[in-house]
């Protein structure tokens, strides 16, 4: 966890340089392609997100992560209030996937999934499993958590026997990928970036409280406090 630092009376150095201080808040969201990894350090010659994108990532973190092998929305922002605020298990953020499987569920499988199975001494289970189809022999299955432990979909997949081949997610919040191309990304509107905020409040809080910031046309707010969370 960082220190708390004031703009107005702070002064942050790198190596003995002045570190800028901007108030634009920034909200993208991204396609991550598979083979990405969300990570600010490449591995295993595997490049990451902040490589694909460049600079127009500058400066943005990942709310979340996706693993290597599976694609789909992340949300990119440098308000890092937020994020955390997103992320916390309070929010109970809604996330749904898109998954691909084999073999192709019959509804015994699909009951064990929608039951959920205990993993590492936890009790896993989705808020909702809907078996979309048949899709090139496997199925095509449409799983929401609201909370995203690590590899989740694929662990509750195969206490259920299925075997995941693909993972997409297509919903993180009040935020849907919709049509966006692998690897691209586009500014959040006005209206998103207020439900993220709405949604980091939580089921129950009221409109008054969690972070907050004045968002500005393409995908872009300022901040209303002078005191924010400088991470690094």
């Amino acid at each position: 966890m960082g220190p708390e630092v004031d703009p107005q009376s702070d002064r942050v150095t790198l190596d003995g340089v002045p570190l800028p201080w901007s108030e634009v808040l920034r909200y993208l969201a991204y396609h991550k392609p598979t083979g990405a990894l969300v990570s600010r350090r490449s591995q295993g010659g595997n490049p990451t997100i902040f490589d694909l994108i460049g600079d127009q990532a500058h400066g943005l973190q990942a709310v979340g992560r996706l693993d290597l092998d599976s694609e789909g929305l992340l949300i990119l922002t440098n308000d890092g209030v937020l994020a955390e605020a997103l992320l916390h298990p309070r929010s109970g953020i809604p996330r749904l996937y898109r998954i691909w499987v084999v073999p192709v569920p019959d509804v015994p499988v699909l009951r064990r999934l929608r039951e959920g199975a205990m993993v590492e001494g936890l009790l896993l289970r989705p808020d909702r499993v809907l078996l979309e189809g048949i899709e090139g022999g496997e199925g095509k299955l449409l799983v929401e958590i609201s909370e995203g432990k690590k590899r989740e979909i694929r662990l509750l997949a195969r206490a259920a026997g299925l075997h995941v081949r693909r993972l997409q997610r297509v919903q993180f919040g009040p935020i849907h990928l919709g049509a966006l191309p692998p690897g691209a990304t586009r500014p959040l509107t006005r209206s998103e970036i207020r439900a993220l905020h709405g949604a980091a409040r939580g089921p129950g809080r009221s409109r008054g409280t969690g972070p907050r910031s004045r968002p500005h046309r393409n995908g872009r707010a300022t901040h209303p406090s002078s005191r924010a969370r400088r991470r690094g």
